[in-house]
């Protein structure tokens, strides 16, 4: 993907979107800006990754990746652009179904993109003992006492201090 002589060894934690996008924000950062493919290429690269991870990406986004990443591999006048859509491309080619998982069902299976996290509490683990919603800093768990709490999507930050809390491991990704 990135470099010569190296290796980079990841697992079902990385999301390999978040990855593609990782390394694409350092080519569009080192660009020198003398061509156009570079320059603004990577930027529209950029811009559909970050759709994506966010949970605003499009099927036809992926077209777009790919056509747009050849174009700039094709058409860019040094080795940093011709190199640049590599990871974009070579992700989209091996963990498409990664890609369809962020449009189609706004979820990152990896649980790495924060606007794709949705915590939920188990009905039949939770114990309704308030220790999350006490702990919550943004006010967003409900429940009554000894009764199965809720989380309201809209206002959790994603901070994962429920799961910390939690003394009967009943918040999950």
């Amino acid at each position: 993907m990135m470099g010569s002589g190296g290796l980079i060894v990841m697992d079902e934690d990385d999301c390999m979107v978040g990855i593609a996008k990782y390394y694409l924000e350092f080519t569009a950062d080192e660009s020198c800006g003398k061509c156009t493919p570079c320059r603004i290429g990577n930027r529209r690269l950029l811009e559909i990754l970050d759709r994506i991870t966010t949970g605003d990406g499009r099927l036809e986004d992926l077209d777009e990746l790919e056509s747009l990443g050849a174009l700039i591999a094709d058409t860019s006048l040094c080795g940093l652009g011709q190199g640049s859509p590599n990871p974009v491309l070579s992700t989209l080619r091996h963990f498409r179904g990664e890609y369809e998982e962020h449009i189609l069902n706004k979820r990152c299976p990896a649980g790495a993109c924060k606007e794709l996290v949705r915590y939920r509490i188990s009905p039949e683990k939770c114990i309704g003992c308030t220790v999350c919603a006490r702990n919550c800093p943004a006010d967003c768990i409900r429940g009554e006492r000894k009764k199965t709490h809720v989380i309201e999507q809209e206002k959790c930050i994603k901070c994962g201090v429920c799961i910390e809390k939690c003394p009967v491991d009943a918040i999950g990704r």
